[in-house]
């Protein structure tokens, strides 16, 4: 069975910059179910953009959203329709995420797969039942 997972932006970061977990989130885009929302890819986008301009976020965005990725297996995609804005905003009310990772909190959830971030504001949506698979701690 394959690797089921929503990655947040900061997983994906972490693999762009080769940082800590970096090598867990690679393996994953190439052979495991990795998910996302087009809000987290958006948070990915904006960074990479003021870090390293649009050229970069442009380039991580085709690949992301490919649906044939070299050496790897196509993201998919969860719709942010109604339950998942929804989802989301009850998350972000209980305060300690922001309101892109509660949008990861919330696909993680109704997907009923682990978010994977290194992000320690994941804390609160541990506490709220959200399963999170920790960069860096795999057993």
């Amino acid at each position: 069975m394959a690797d089921r997972v929503v990655l947040d932006a900061h997983a994906v970061l972490a693999f762009l910059g080769e940082e800590p977990g970096w090598a867990e989130v690679e393996e994953i885009l190439r052979t495991g179910e990795p998910w996302m929302t087009l809000v987290n890819l958006g948070e990915v986008a904006y960074i990479l953009e003021r870090t390293s301009g649009a050229g970069a976020a442009d380039e991580v965005w085709a690949n992301l959203r490919a649906e044939s990725r070299p050496g790897g297996v196509p993201v998919r995609w969860i719709d942010v329709d109604d339950t998942l804005v929804r989802r989301a905003a009850a998350i972000k009310a209980r305060g300690g995420l922001s309101y892109a990772d509660a949008f990861a909190a919330g696909a993680a959830s109704i997907l009923d797969c682990p978010v994977l971030t290194g992000d320690p504001e994941f804390r609160v949506a541990e506490e709220l039942g959200v399963t999170v698979r920790w960069l860096g701690r795999r057993a």
